[in-house]
């Protein structure tokens, strides 16, 4: 005899009722699949994102690795070079990195935060007004040909960088070529992102992973800048800037996604953070005993505790208190966090607080990019991205001025009153 079937009837999801032939065998599983329907594991989940990302890992770890050694090593090469006006030693004698305690070292610190506050004003101030124009730009002509100019201008700085090191010319040149390479290309990278992504509900892993893969490479940098004088660690950048990443963007780097639509630009309404890696070391600088390896160790465990972070702690906050209150709990951590440096007295707590509160901060990025992802049509990701970046370079703008001026208005302050202890 053949099996008997079944017809068992079933709400489809305009509400009517649908017929669907089954094996009396295959009953069960038909039932199972309309009233409980197979969810994917996270694990599926995390390895489907994974493969979404794949375009993105060449560059995301390449600039990691980029991004540690410079973080470990830029600071350090300001502060030789204005700590050359202060002594008769020649250049390629001065090493503040090794010894930063020297007079002429700690009399080039607030020179180097002078000029590092300014970078960072004019890079916001370049955010501000280019961020919407390169977001639309990006939607009308494609996230790749925007993203590789972007790449490009950043080269000049780079070897004007690589001939201080080398040659001692001025450091004012890299300064001069600086902003050139703080265009806010981070938006479209976030706008390609969405792109990427078959399902907007899975951005806020994306952006997480993305983040963790960062900071992991960002990780391996420092280690490989603090192994490396400050003269190779240059050079390192530039062999991976002009042999695997610009190679990568310029041939490999894959077309828009066919997800974008085209948008002509005359239809767009184009309108017009601190940096932690060189502001936050001049205060231990000033205060304890900072030479590069110090700072190398405070990197390691921040980017240590971010990772975990971002690769753990995300999918445990998202779940319970959603991505609003993640954000809430980033920023708690970061609000605690500068509060709680102005009382530091010793290296070891720098280190407790990176592990302990600089971690938490990580949650801020995937959190804040999954809730504005979720606001716009794919097609108009980019300029969200570069409106929002304008919002945040406004803040940004004003961080390290003011900074700078508080510095040093509380070291004259104290030289004046002869209380001034160890500035």
């Amino acid at each position: 005899m053949g099996s008997a079937r079944v017809e068992p009837p079933r709400e489809d999801h305009l509400g009517g009722t649908a017929i669907v032939d089954c094996d009396c065998s295959e009953l069960l599983r038909c039932i199972r699949d309309d009233v409980f329907p197979c969810q994917e594991s996270p694990t599926s989940d995390l390895y489907k994102v994974v493969c979404q990302l794949r375009p993105l890992w060449v560059p995301v770890l390449f600039s990691g690795v980029n991004t540690g050694i410079q973080t470990s090593s830029l600071a350090y090469i300001g502060l030789n070079f204005f700590a050359q006006q202060y002594t008769s030693v020649r250049p390629e004698d001065i090493h503040c990195e090794d010894t930063p305690q020297l007079g002429y070292c700690q009399a080039a610190i607030n020179d180097n935060l002078f000029w590092s506050s300014v970078i960072g004003a004019v890079g916001s101030f370049i955010h501000f007004i280019l961020g919407p124009f390169l977001g639309a730009l990006s939607d009308a002509v494609g996230r790749r040909p925007v993203i590789l100019l972007c790449s490009l201008l950043g080269y000049p700085s780079l070897v004007a960088l690589i001939l201080f090191v080398y040659r001692n010319t001025s450091l004012y040149y890299t300064f001069a070529l600086l902003p050139l390479a703080e265009l806010p290309v981070l938006a479209i990278w976030f706008a390609f992102i969405v792109d990427l992504m078959e399902d907007t509900r899975d951005s806020s892993v994306a952006f997480g992973v993305i983040m963790a893969a960062g900071l992991l490479s960002t990780m391996v940098g420092t280690g490989i800048g603090a192994a490396l004088s400050l003269k190779a660690g240059v050079l390192v950048m530039a062999f991976v800037c002009t042999t695997i990443l610009l190679p990568y963007l310029a041939g490999r780097f894959p077309p828009p996604s066919a997800k974008r639509c085209a948008v002509r630009l005359r239809k767009r309404a184009v309108c017009a953070t601190v940096n932690i890696g060189s502001l936050a070391a001049c205060v231990p600088m000033k205060y304890v005993h900072w030479p590069k390896s110090s700072n190398n160790l405070a990197i390691a465990i921040a980017m240590a505790s971010s990772v975990a972070w971002a690769g753990v702690g995300l999918s445990f906050t998202s779940r319970i208190v959603g991505d609003v209150g993640t954000l809430g709990l980033a920023l708690f951590a970061g609000t605690l966090y500068m509060l709680s440096f102005a009382f530091i007295t010793e290296a070891w707590h720098v280190y407790v607080l990176n592990a302990v509160l600089l971690g938490p901060q990580a949650l801020a990025f995937p959190a804040t990019s999954a809730i504005k992802s979720r606001l716009v049509a794919e097609n108009e990701q980019g300029q969200l991205q570069g409106a929002l970046t304008t919002g945040k370079s406004i803040a940004e703008s004003l961080g390290p001025l003011v900074f700078s001026f508080l510095f040093e208005a509380v070291r004259f302050c104290c030289k004046e009153k002869g209380n001034c202890g160890v500035i």
